[in-house]
């Protein structure tokens, strides 16, 4: 499967983890990183207790340089990693 379907297949599906009020802990990097190992593509929901539009993206950066993977989306509260670089 190309990188492109699967980006699409993630975009669709129920986010792979969920960042709630404890924020950014060792804990949800660890299944971040496990889960980006076994998904390669993952997606992760942003609860409304730690949302804000301007830290949202903040989160997005901060995730994939501790788990050495790359942004690929942010919409809304919705954030798109991937061990993968998407090409254009």
């Amino acid at each position: 499967m190309s990188n492109q379907n699967e980006f699409k297949k993630v975009q669709l599906s129920s986010p792979h983890a969920i960042l709630g009020k404890k924020g950014l802990t060792d804990d949800f990097l660890t299944h971040v990183q496990k889960l980006l190992k076994r998904y390669k593509t993952i997606k992760i929901k942003v609860l409304k207790s730690v949302a804000t539009k301007s830290n949202i993206t903040s989160f997005a950066e901060k995730i994939s340089q501790a788990t050495n993977s790359h942004v690929l989306d942010v919409r809304g509260k919705m954030i798109v990693i991937s061990v993968y670089e998407l090409e254009k």
